[in-house]
């Protein structure tokens, strides 16, 4: 093993330290709209294949430094405009001037995503399926955290467990939550304590957008991401000598409030953004009980305060330092469930999240990022009503993160991404009962060196017709000798166009897994249950194949359509022998078909969003009792509607969802039925010199349907919910 590690880091090393000499070769311009002649910030210009670039400032002007000498293509993009690219030849000391008029696209789907391949790309160009929800996706929802806003996307199931505020998992493909890898700003959030995150601890005010990368991508970025990868990439302040702000407050049914505040400012080269929410409900919601009364829920209150701080530094080589703290405490009460209820159970948690990066480092053809970062999370869990007596779980985690990546232009031979990734997550627990320390989880300490390699290689066949190969590979190794060193391959194709129509054809193809959480290997031994320290990763191979399709015609068109398959074997499953402990003895096949058909049209007046997902996820073990049945928790048909209308002041957005039935028990003889929810909202938005008022109303759950997503948890009935914000900007000269 030892030796595997010394030759990835001698090869790494080889790559990295290739002679390099910097250069002051450089390319300055100006990014303007040809129709209005405005000026265009913001815009990406960079040269084709490689991580040398830079944006437009609030002047509509870049400045790239270091740039190869030779032939290169010279590329402009920006959201809502079509890219442009131009050919340039770069000889020693030569400073180019090269300007853009930008032509309005048609296109109006046309996202750039950075989380598939590690490189920013068009999701018509990637082979893997990329669904981005953009800020004005987040700000047309009536959504108030991650788990609630990806409950409209197709191939995605989110179970939650009460009111707003309570816990929200999330699966990908039917993939467990903890086959589900999240990240927030490209660093992961799963530990290694019980896998799955919670989505509702993610508020949405201080988030600029979330790409969904759908299918396994453990080749890129290790354990968990079998499903598929998440990734929440929070705001900046981009704009120079001005400061923006807003302040919002809402209030709804079950005393559901939410209150929200930033304020960004950039200062020169200086920016910083800093955001507060507040968010709490009493959650007292009524439902039906088992003998078919009617039961108001009791405990099922939630509480969060949450404060995010940004600060980025951009330097004169265009490369930038950034970072962020972000910090939220909550304390919400744990209602148990219908038949098990509990009154006075307590859920508290402390989390505070520092990260530090350096990006944009160029040496010739070389480009250089380096990330570091710690979480710390203090997590009690204290019930009154345990049948022990009053029982108090300590869970005192610690996640320790650094990451270096390097972007190697190899010109025809595609751009090379390599890097090697630490973590190490360290977990103090403690189970006190009657306030006597009883055995427990214990404390634990897992390090992980990874190694990953990525070429993205793109063949011109002519000025529209593209094709692209991705392979990648990488080494996750583990300090428990049954986990050991994981080696994980993948490939991917697309044959893309791009000119009056944007599409491509594409499939994936590669190995997953998913490492044994510490509940499952050390969970103390009692009565009835114990861990297995013994236990082997979650294995598979997961494959897709699909197209999409991009047009203007009637309006503007975006269609896709996925086949998609896991095999997946040694599964843990949790199950009774002498005690209820985990084995790796379940397998599973996964297939199933996600589609999609969005249109905008009448000059944005109208966008409509439909999506259907298939899904046929079955027990492929050898148990008789379940082999071929359903697995818990994957409905076979989900429907998802979204339509939006803008005209002038006034905003109208209508979401529908429709989930399948799904069964509670490995046996399928415990059928959940299916459910459909309506939610909605109407607002104005008035501005008054350099002041925008919002007013909103929001309705879910419209139709007042008595419904769950996991057996025993009853979700609320029919909310109102009425919101006031004030948004501005000051600029200054």
């Amino acid at each position: 093993m030892k030796n595997v590690k010394l030759m990835m880091i001698i090869l790494f090393l080889t790559v990295v330290t290739v002679t390099l000499s910097a250069q002051t070769n450089s390319v300055k311009g100006r990014v303007i709209d040809s129709q209005t002649g405005e000026i265009l910030a913001g815009a990406n210009v960079y040269i084709k294949g490689s991580h040398i670039g830079a944006a437009s400032d609030e002047n509509g002007s870049y400045f790239i430094k270091n740039v190869p000498i030779g032939n290169s293509i010279l590329v402009c993009s920006m959201i809502n405009f079509k890219r442009i690219e131009k050919e340039i030849n770069i000889s020693p000391g030569d400073n180019l001037e090269i300007n853009y008029l930008m032509v309005e696209d048609g296109l109006k789907f046309s996202d750039v995503v950075i989380t598939a391949t590690r490189n920013e790309a068009l999701v018509t160009t990637i082979p893997v399926s990329t669904e981005v929800i953009n800020l004005k996706k987040i700000e047309d929802s009536n959504a108030k955290n991650v788990g609630e806003v990806l409950k409209s996307m197709g191939a995605t199931l989110v179970k939650s467990y009460g009111a707003v505020g309570s816990l929200e998992t999330v699966s990908l493909r039917g993939s467990t939550d903890a086959q589900v890898l999240i990240l927030i700003d490209g660093q992961r959030l799963n530990n290694s304590q019980q896998g799955s995150v919670d989505l509702s601890s993610l508020p949405l005010n201080a988030i600029e957008k979330i790409e969904v990368v759908k299918g396994g991508n453990s080749a890129m970025y290790g354990s968990d991401a079998v499903g598929g990868v998440i990734n929440i990439i929070t705001k900046s302040s981009n704009r120079k000598n001005s400061m923006q702000y807003t302040i919002n407050g809402l209030y709804g049914t079950y005393n559901t409030q939410v209150y929200n505040a930033s304020l960004g400012q950039g200062i020169g080269n200086f920016s910083y953004f800093v955001s507060y929410n507040k968010t709490k409900s009493d959650g007292d919601y009524s439902y039906k009980g088992i003998i078919g009364d009617k039961i108001k829920l009791k405990n099922g209150d939630t509480g969060s305060d949450n404060i995010f701080l940004k600060a980025e530094y951009l330097l004169e080589d265009q490369s930038k330092l950034s970072a962020f703290y972000k910090y939220r405490k909550s304390d919400n009460g744990s209602p148990g469930s219908i038949e098990y209820p509990n009154a006075s159970a307590r859920n508290k948690i402390d989390n505070n999240h520092i990260s530090l990066s350096y990006e944009g480092l160029t040496f010739e053809n070389f480009a250089f990022n380096f990330n570091g970062y710690i979480m710390k999370q203090e997590h009690h869990y204290i019930n009154p009503e345990s049948w022990m007596g009053t029982e108090e779980s300590i869970y005192n985690s610690r996640s320790l993160g650094t990451l270096a990546q390097v972007f190697t232009d190899l010109n025809k031979l595609g751009l090379l991404s390599y890097g090697y990734e630490f973590r190490q997550d360290k977990l103090e627990s403690d189970l006190l009962v009657n306030g006597d320390s009883v055995p427990f989880i214990g404390d634990r300490q897992r390090n992980v060196h990874s190694f990953y390699f990525q070429d993205d290689w793109k063949y011109d066949i002519n000025h529209n017709w593209m094709i692209s190969a991705v392979p990648a590979v990488r080494l996750d190794e583990y300090p428990e000798e049954s986990i050991g060193t994981q080696f994980s391959p993948k490939v991917g194709i697309s044959i893309s166009h791009d000119d009056e129509w944007r599409g491509s054809i594409r499939g994936n193809i590669g190995k997953v897994f998913r490492a044994p959480t510490y509940n499952d290997l050390y969970w103390p031994e009692d009565t009835w249950t114990k861990g297995n320290p013994n236990l082997k990763p979650e294995k598979g191979i997961t494959f897709d194949f699909g197209f999409i399709i991009q047009f203007a015609k009637y309006g503007s068109w975006s269609i896709e359509s996925t086949y998609f398959s896991s095999n997946l074997d040694d599964l843990i499953l949790w199950e009774p022998a002498e005690k209820w402990m985990p084995t790796n003895i379940a397998k599973a096949k996964i297939n199933g078909i996600e589609s999609k058909i969005n249109w905008k049209g009448f000059g944005d007046l109208i966008s409509i969003q439909t999506g259907y997902t298939y899904l046929n996820a079955k027990d492929d073990g050898n148990d008789p009792l379940t082999s071929g049945r359903f697995l818990i928790y994957r409905p076979k048909s989900k429907i998802d509607i979204g339509i939006n209308l803008s005209y002038d002041i006034y905003s109208v957005n209508f979401y529908y969802n429709f989930v399948g039935k799904r069964f509670h028990d490995a046996e399928n003889k415990i059928e959940m039925g299916s459910y459909e929810l309506i939610n909605a909202n109407l607002g104005i938005k008035q501005k008054i010199e350099k002041i925008e008022l919002n007013f909103r109303l929001e309705g879910n759950n419209l139709m007042d349907k008595e419904y769950q997503a996991t057996q025993g948890s009853p979700l609320p009935g029919r909310e109102i919910r009425f919101s006031i914000g004030v948004s501005g900007s000051l600029n200054f000269l």
